[in-house]
């Protein structure tokens, strides 16, 4: 992720980007409403990593009743890193959301195709897979649940051979008991850390401005032998706690 955190700079490109809408006809009660492809490109000159880019990417996109929601899309191009030229897009992609019911709301994602190993030493082409998947249950104005999970496979382009895989899980749940108090519970697991973080907020609002908050934080790693460890780790293969806090905030609004 280091790269990702990255000022680029020494970078000039040029984009466009064209679409076309078609309605069902006016006052039509079709499941369908909306159909637009679509066209975006970019191209540019990245002269810290001595190399050009570019990137193409077309698609369509659906829209439905109960705010149905559809991409289907598929972009190839091309990216330098440290004076070489690699190959990146996705083979194909999709992406959708609905609202199913008045209480649950579904989204998903996937994609695959080429992307880049971005080693500061030894670069390399990869494949890349990945998906998400969201959904928000609120069955009253109370409760409300929501899910997302995201998952990434990277295999070294063309042996297939497995570089790393990360699944990051995260749980929200929230019960408001009134418009004065509610209570809120976070939840997040990354595999490829073996790291389990969660969070248990209390809030009381008075007044709008004048809050109380209460909250309890721990983390949970997973503690394994060390590779070519004479004496085996006593620790296992079991989440320990590592970490945990309880704080207290109080804010307040003087108007005048």
């Amino acid at each position: 992720m280091d790269s990702a955190l990255y000022n680029r700079t020494g970078f000039t490109s040029g984009r466009s980007f064209g679409e076309v809408s078609f309605y069902p006809k006016e006052g039509s009660d079709f499941w369908l409403q909306r159909v637009h492809p679509l066209n975006w490109a970019k191209r540019g000159r990245d002269e810290v990593q001595n190399g050009n880019e570019d990137f193409l990417n077309t698609g369509v996109r659906f829209n439905f009743t109960r705010q149905g929601y559809l991409q289907i899309a598929r972009s190839q191009g091309h990216e330098p890193w440290l004076g070489q030229r690699f190959d990146k897009g996705s083979d194909i992609n999709f992406y959708g959301s609905v609202q199913i019911l008045r209480w649950l709301h579904i989204n998903a994602s996937f994609s695959e195709g080429p992307d880049i190993f971005y080693d500061a030493v030894n670069p390399f082409q990869g494949q890349s897979h990945g998906g998400f998947f969201g959904l928000t249950l609120q069955p009253n104005r109370n409760f409300s649940q929501n899910l997302d999970v995201n998952t990434v496979r990277f295999d070294r382009a063309p042996t297939g051979e497995r570089v790393f895989s990360v699944d990051v899980v995260n749980l929200r749940t929230t019960y408001q008991f009134d418009k004065h108090f509610l209570v809120r519970l976070l939840e997040q697991f990354d595999s490829s850390a073996h790291r389990l973080l969660t969070d248990l907020l209390a809030s009381y609002e008075f007044v709008p401005g004048t809050v109380f908050h209460a909250g309890y934080g721990s983390l949970y790693e997973k503690r394994v032998a060390q590779p070519g460890a004479l004496v085996p780790s006593p620790f296992g293969e079991n989440y320990l706690t590592v970490n945990r806090g309880l704080f207290f905030k109080a804010s307040y609004l003087y108007r005048f």
